[in-house]
């Protein structure tokens, strides 16, 4: 009688974090949060996941559970200090474990067309709904110490991401066909790419996020990053059409 064969060892969570090192997407241009931050991060919870045998299906379950929770928070939690904190915190892991599961699916050579329609979905559900939370927690506790006019700051920053969400992903598919560029050597011009385009990033507006507890400075930090993504929009859609023009 043959003796069973023991199931393959998973790696070591240090060889699954040097093997992302080696593929993932590049981060030149990347803005500086999502840089230095939140896919070294999701690199680290995507070896975690797999070592515990998680899917990359379940890694972005995981994510949503977090952002949803930290986005209804928003809504419902008088922002005192430790509330915003502790919110933000809970949106700056959602974040990272949306980094996460796309890594997870290239540690096990590959992710599906399904996952990435449940990991687009879970985008577009955050996005459509994160700057509506605040527009209501604006209301509901803040009003006392704001114009009614600042409310429009998070209408137009939810409009304006949605816009850049929609219309990146789109740019993307088509010049990459669906694939995805691999890690490459990155110069100064991608380290200056990534602050510029730092009004645009969600980890660093989550960030932002612990300031809700002083709702001025709340909104004038929130309208600052709201005029930078403005301009970063305005300047890179004409760019994006001009490129795939041309390709």
């Amino acid at each position: 009688m043959m003796p069973a064969s023991s199931p393959p060892a998973r790696p070591r969570v240090s060889d699954s974090v040097r093997a992302l090192s080696a593929a993932q997407k590049s981060n030149a241009g990347a803005p500086l949060y999502s840089r230095i931050i939140n896919r070294p991060v999701g690199r680290v919870l995507a070896a975690l996941a797999h070592r515990v045998g998680l899917t990359p299906d379940q890694v972005t379950g995981l994510s949503a559970c977090c952002t949803y929770l930290g986005i209804v928070l928003i809504a419902v939690w008088a922002p005192s200090a430790w509330a915003a904190v502790l919110t933000s915190l809970l949106l700056m892991l959602g974040y990272a474990l949306d980094s996460a599961d796309g890594q997870l699916a290239r540690l096990r050579h590959g992710g599906s067309a399904a996952g990435e329609w449940l990991d687009h979905v879970a985008d577009v559900i955050k996005l459509s709904t994160i700057h509506a939370a605040i527009a209501i927690s604006l209301f509901r506790f803040c009003m006392d110490a704001l114009p009614t006019a600042a409310l429009l700051v998070p209408l137009a920053f939810g409009a304006v991401q949605s816009i850049h969400f929609f219309s990146y992903i789109l740019t993307y598919q088509l010049r990459y066909h669906g694939g995805t560029p691999l890690a490459r050597g990155e110069g100064r011009p991608g380290l200056a790419k990534s602050v510029l385009s730092a009004p645009t990033d969600y980890g660093l507006m989550c960030f932002v996020l612990m300031l809700r507890f002083a709702p001025v400075a709340f909104v004038w930090v929130y309208g600052v990053m709201l005029v930078g993504y403005t301009v970063y929009v305005v300047l890179a859609l004409p760019k994006w059409y001009l490129e795939l023009r041309d390709a």
